[in-house]
């Protein structure tokens, strides 16, 4: 089990951000706030979540610890929030892995993603673009890459370092009939690394690790997952524009609490994390990150883990994810 960068953050000066979300004077915690990613440092989910700390940082004061927990599709993460003890809040950040997709990928959980959690926030929706290192893939075009492809004697090989670029992976074999077999990673920056090392053929990244590498110039996208284009690169065209209709994947980062942190604390909790990102400055941060500002209810919240439960769960069926 990894671990990776844990941060201390201390939160000082209560007042503006409570109120700059609609509410009252914001109060301190009696406890300190634990939040575990499950997923690497340096990825989307990861890169937000510290964001959102240093705001809450200038705003209240309570400390907060940030701790990275990642493997087995988030399942690491969450276990781990459930066993700590109850001298904290102990909260989690993950995305559709661990409360939609995981509930189809494995024959049994050791938590259950509604009794155990309590929704507070949606946080961003992360595209995924397809991407190749210029190095190993000479096709400049999509519809080239899958020529190519299709040419080829061998199988290809593709990254996936979450349940989401896996799925995008997989429905854009499925759906332009090439040959490829899935290699796994435990974070999106170790996946990163080896593309840029040329040792696999292309790679749905999320849009936090791939940003910096395409606007240098040192990998290409062909395609993002998503149904439209995404604002920041304009010109990088969609799946289905390109031929491929219906093929829309992307995922989702959000926040819970684990089930035993009082109600009035969830809701002081989601209202911070939503006035860190419901702002201009928030919403720019996401934005240049090519990610797509989702703020929400815990109602919201929940709504979209039951609706992926059951959408991504046809997928992962159909794609034979499923562990044995």
């Amino acid at each position: 089990m990894e671990q990776t960068r844990r941060a201390f953050i201390q939160l000082a000066g209560a007042g503006a951000l409570l109120a700059a979300c609609g509410g009252t004077r914001a109060q301190t915690l009696d406890k300190t706030v634990h939040v575990t990613v499950a997923y690497g440092a340096g990825g989307a989910t990861d890169t937000i979540i510290r964001y959102v700390a240093d705001k809450i940082r200038e705003k209240v004061g309570s400390p907060v610890i940030i701790e990275n927990r990642p493997g087995a599709d988030g399942n690491i993460a969450a276990e781990y929030v459930l066993r700590q003890s109850g001298d904290g809040y102990n909260l989690l950040v993950s995305g559709p892995s661990t409360h939609a997709a995981n509930a189809s990928i494995y024959k049994s959980l050791a938590y259950d993603p509604e009794r155990d959690f309590t929704p507070l926030t949606t946080l961003a929706t992360a595209p995924y673009f397809l991407v190749v290192n210029p190095q190993r893939v000479k096709a400049e075009t999509l519809q080239a890459f899958i020529a190519d492809a299709r040419a080829s004697k061998g199988s290809l090989s593709f990254a996936s370092a979450n349940v989401g670029g896996r799925i995008a992976g997989e429905r854009f074999r499925a759906m332009t009939g090439i040959n490829a077999v899935n290699i796994p990673y435990r974070a999106s920056t170790q996946a990163m690394t080896d593309l840029l090392g040329g040792q696999y053929d292309f790679y749905f990244c999320d849009a936090v690790t791939a940003t910096p590498q395409m606007r240098a110039g040192k990998i290409r996208a062909l395609a993002v997952s998503t149904a439209t284009r995404v604002p920041a690169f304009p010109d990088v065209p969609t799946v289905a524009e390109l031929g491929y209709p219906g093929f829309d994947v992307s995922s989702w980062i959000a926040i819970w609490a684990a089930a035993s942190t009082p109600p009035a604390v969830s809701q002081r909790l989601a209202a911070w994390i939503n006035g860190a990102l419901d702002n201009p400055e928030g919403r720019r941060f996401l934005t240049d990150r090519a990610l797509l500002p989702q703020p929400g209810s815990p109602e919201d919240l929940r709504a979209i883990q039951r609706r992926d439960t059951v959408e991504w769960g046809k997928v992962i069926v159909a794609a034979g994810m499923q562990q044995r």
